[in-house]
């Protein structure tokens, strides 16, 4: 699967993947943390609709991680490093 990495013009970050089927976002909501204002795009992703092979759920799963890691979704380079 190939990921494609964007940024919207507000600064929230949104991965899909290359045939536009996976769709994850970070959210402008915000939630009851401790951190929330100081983290925009931490308190919610937005997660669309796929239907995942296995190595797409690992894919997922690395992406979502790094995300409850560093409160933000990974770059391309991000996901690189690991």
């Amino acid at each position: 699967m190939s990921i494609v990495h964007t940024e919207t013009e507000r600064g929230f970050r949104w991965i899909t993947n290359d045939t536009g089927d996976l769709r994850i976002q970070e959210s402008s909501a915000i939630g009851d943390y401790v951190d929330s204002f100081d983290c925009p795009g931490s308190s919610f992703l937005w997660v669309g609709d796929a239907h995942l092979c296995r190595e797409d759920v690992a894919d997922l799963i690395k992406i979502m991680g790094r995300w409850l890691e560093t409160k933000r979704l990974p770059t391309e380079s991000d996901l690189d490093d690991s």
